[in-house]
């Protein structure tokens, strides 16, 4: 692929976690002014909105192809041979999902093939 095409890719990409990450900064804040009235509803609500925001990633990566790679708990790796990008999560605050992200762009130099044995 191109460098344009992965720029295109990164750019979207780049959008996407920027606006996901923005939604998830505001459902924190109601859940903080819902904690001081209802504990346990509010409780429900983090659970709800950290599902959502893990699915919406993983949707969004995943749509442009990418594998899912555990780096520890409080990062990803996910990967696109296709596009030559790699992009990094990182889970930034004890107890919350407050995302740092890191997009490289590679090239794939060789591959080595398998031996038959």
């Amino acid at each position: 692929m191109g460098s344009e095409e992965a720029d295109t890719v990164a750019q979207e990409i780049m959008a996407a976690l920027d606006d996901l990450f923005r939604k998830e900064r505001r459902a924190r804040l109601q859940v903080s002014a819902l904690e001081e009235r209802q504990y346990a509803l509010a409780a429900t609500f983090r659970m709800v909105q950290d599902m959502e925001a893990d699915s919406a990633i993983e949707e969004a990566l995943a749509g442009y192809g990418f594998e899912y790679y555990t780096v520890d708990d409080d990062a990803e790796l996910w990967i696109s041979d296709e596009h030559g990008l790699m992009v990094f999560l990182s889970f930034t605050a004890p107890g919350g999902q407050y995302y740092n992200y890191r997009i490289v762009a590679f090239d794939i130099i060789g591959e080595e093939e398998e031996e038959g044995g």
